[in-house]
C-alpha cells in the first residue's frame, strides 16, 4: 500500500469518528438542559464525515478504473454488488429484525410492497441510506467516469469550478425546493420525499474530487502538503463560518437545536465549504506524517475496523438511549460526551469480535462485509 494510499485509509478513521459523533448528537437533546456547544461538536462540525466517505469511494473507483479505462457494466456492477449490496441487505434484515422485537409495529416489512419500501430507500435504520447513495453511484459511475474525462481533456480548474457552483445550487434547491409532495403525482412523492436517501448528485462534487486525487495523485497530494499552511487557514476559516452560522442564528433568531441541524447540515453552503476543507485538510495533515504515532496508528486501528462499527453502532447507542432510559439515568453534557467513547469501544469490540468469528466462517463474513475473506 502506498503512502497516498494509507493517507486515504486514514481519512476512513477520521470519517469514522464524525459519524459516531453525528449519531451521538440525539442523547445531548435527551438531557434537561442540551449543551449547545457539545451539540455543535457532534451535530455540526462532524457533518464532513458522510460526504467525506463519498470522497473516500470516488478515489478508490477511480484509482481501478481511470478515464478512458473499459468497464465491463455487468462485472462491474456484480462485484460492487457483492460488496456492498449483500452487507447492505444483511444489516438491513438485522435491524428490521431487532427494532420489531424492541417495538413491535415500528417497521412495515412483513409485505412483500412493505419490504421492498424499506429497502429500496434505506429505512431499515437511520445510517444505512449511506449505503443506498453508494450503490447509485456504482450504477451511475460509467457516466461520471466520462465526465471526468471530458473535464480532464478541457480544463480542470473550469470543469471543478462549474461543479462546485452546480453543487451549491442544486442542495439549495434540495434544501428550498419551492413545493411540496402533495403537489406531485403519487408515484413521483416517495422519489421526492426521499430524496437525499438516494441521489448521489448531493455528493457529486465531492464524489469527483475523489476521482482527480485518484488520476491526478502526486499533484494533489503534492498540492496539499506545499501549501499545508494555506490548507490549514481555509479549514480554520470554515469551521469560523459554520460555527459563526451556528451561533449567530441561535442568539440572535432563537433556532432551537434541531432546526441548527437542519439549516447547517452538509447540504448548506456553510456545510459544504466546511466538508471541502476537512478532507482538503485531513489529507494534507497526514500525506505530511512520514512516521507512525500513537495518533496514526489509532485512526488506522479504527480506519481497520470502520466497516462493521459502521453498521454496528446504532444497536449500541440504542442499548445506551435504552439502560439510560431503564435505570432513570438523566443524560447530562460529561454523560453524553461519555457516551460517544463508549459507543466508540463497544463498536470496535463488537467490529474485533465479529472478525475473528467470521473469519471461521467465510459465509458470515460475506454476509456481514461482503468479503470472501
Amino acid at each position: 500500500m502506498t503512502e497516498r494510499n494509507k493517507t486515504i485509509d486514514k481519512l476512513r478513521g477520521i470519517c469514522m469518528l464524525g459519524v459516531l459523533g453525528i449519531h451521538t448528537g440525539s442523547l445531548v437533546l435527551m438531557s434537561v438542559s442540551p449543551n449547545q456547544h457539545l451539540y455543535m461538536l457532534f451535530e455540526i462540525l462532524s457533518r464532513y464525515s458522510v460526504p467525506a466517505f463519498f470522497f473516500v469511494s470516488g478515489y478508490g473507483l477511480f484509482c481501478h478504473y481511470k478515464p478512458g479505462t473499459e468497464i465491463s457494466y455487468r462485472q462491474f456492477i456484480k462485484k460492487r454488488f457483492q460488496s456492498s449490496g449483500i452487507p447492505y441487505l444483511s444489516w438491513s434484515l438485522f435491524y428490521m429484525v431487532y427494532f420489531t422485537t424492541v417495538v413491535p409495529g415500528c417497521i412495515p416489512w412483513f409485505s412483500p410492497l412493505g419490504l421492498l419500501h424499506i429497502l429500496f430507500w434505506g429505512l431499515a435504520c437511520y445510517h444505512l441510506y449511506f449505503m443506498i447513495i453508494l450503490l447509485w453511484f456504482y450504477a451511475f459511475f460509467p457516466l461520471f467516469q466520462k465526465l471526468l474525462g471530458v473535464i480532464q481533456k478541457y480544463s480542470l480548474k473550469v470543469g471543478f469550478a462549474a461543479l462546485f457552483l452546480f453543487q451549491l445550487l442544486f442542495n439549495y434547491w434540495t434544501m428550498h425546493p419551492g413545493i411540496t409532495t402533495q403537489q406531485l403525482p403519487i408515484i413521483l412523492q416517495d422519489f421526492f420525499t426521499y430524496r437525499l436517501n438516494y441521489l448521489p448528485l448531493h455528493y457529486l462534487f465531492i464524489f469527483m474530487l475523489g476521482g482527480l486525487a485518484a488520476v491526478k495523485e502526486k499533484e494533489f497530494f503534492k498540492t496539499l502538503t506545499g501549501n499545508f499552511k494555506s490548507v490549514s487557514a481555509l479549514y480554520v476559516l470554515s469551521i469560523i463560518y459554520i460555527c459563526g452560522s451556528y451561533y449567530y442564528y441561535y442568539y440572535q433568531y432563537g433556532y432551537d437545536l434541531i432546526s441548527l441541524t437542519n439549516t447547517f447540515q452538509q447540504l448548506s453552503p456553510q456545510g459544504f465549504i466546511y466538508t471541502i476543507a476537512s478532507i482538503l485538510f485531513f489529507c494534507g495533515f497526514f500525506a505530511r506524517k512520514k512516521t507512525e504515532n500513537y495518533l496514526t496508528r489509532a485512526v488506522d486501528f479504527i480506519s481497520d475496523n470502520s466497516m462493521l462499527v459502521y453498521f454496528a453502532h446504532p444497536f449500541w447507542l440504542s442499548m445506551i438511549e435504552r439502560t439510560s432510559h431503564h435505570f432513570g439515568i438523566v443524560m447530562t453534557t460529561k454523560r453524553a460526551a461519555a457516551s460517544y467513547i463508549i459507543l466508540l469501544g463497544v463498536s470496535l469490540v463488537t467490529s474485533i469480535v465479529l472478525k475473528k468469528i467470521s473469519a471461521k466462517i467465510p459465509a458470515l463474513n460475506m454476509l456481514l462485509t461482503g468479503r470472501k475473506k
